[in-house]
């Protein structure tokens, strides 16, 4: 008896040991601050504002994402002709790369292949403009590709039979598959989540994000 006692006693003590052990490889982790994947554009990025390429700035974004809606007017608001903020424009790179949150969302998979077969169109900006402005009407639809994004690509006097065929395509798909995999690869769990010249930016009020481009 007291044999097997001493045998738990070793087993529960090299237990605790081991759990303590992989708690304090956990803590004692570095933490990620460089992330060389955002600082080099792809051939098949989606771009605006300048193209010197000299400061970039990445989103990873969800359509379907109310706190990506609420970025996505922000950024509107620096681009419009007249801003006070549009010398921001003037000197930053800004990319949209896809995160759909497709656990939560159910319809994000769905936007992000709208919005890839419309730029295959050249009309990506647009139709990522009515996504997220259209926002509550088209994620609470049970078919928004029927009852939305095929009025949207008519409104943006897209040929509508190519649109419906790109949207369903594996090269499509693969295109929004590729941005998922590398935001994965970097950890990302939420969205929007932005990187400024390869260094992820802890946005804490878009006044303060505003600031912060502006001093580049």
């Amino acid at each position: 008896m007291n044999k097997n006692i001493i045998v738990i006693s070793i087993v529960s003590v090299l237990g605790t040991f081991l759990l303590l052990f992989g708690v304090y490889k956990l803590i004692n982790q570095p933490i990620q601050t460089d992330f060389p994947q955002t600082k080099q554009l792809k051939t098949n990025d989606h771009i605006k504002w300048s193209f010197l390429k000299k400061n970039i700035l990445i989103e990873y974004s969800d359509f379907q994402c109310p706190a990506c809606k609420n970025a996505h007017n922000i950024l509107k608001t620096i681009e419009a002709s007249g801003s006070a903020d549009f010398s921001i424009t003037e000197k930053v790179t800004f990319v949209y790369r896809h995160f759909p949150l497709f656990q939560i969302h159910d319809k994000a998979n769905a936007a992000a292949y709208a919005a890839e077969a419309a730029g295959k169109q050249d009309k990506f900006w647009e139709m990522g403009d009515l996504l997220f402005d259209n926002q509550q009407a088209w994620e609470k639809s049970n078919d928004p590709q029927k009852e939305y994004f095929l009025n949207y690509a008519k409104e943006l006097q897209l040929d509508v039979d190519r649109f419906k065929k790109d949207s369903d395509s594996s090269e499509v798909k693969n295109r929004v598959a590729e941005d998922l995999k590398d935001a994965d690869q970097m950890g990302i769990n939420s969205t929007p989540t932005f990187f400024l010249n390869g260094q992820k930016v802890n946005v804490n009020s878009f006044d303060e994000f505003k600031v912060m481009l502006k001093k580049l």
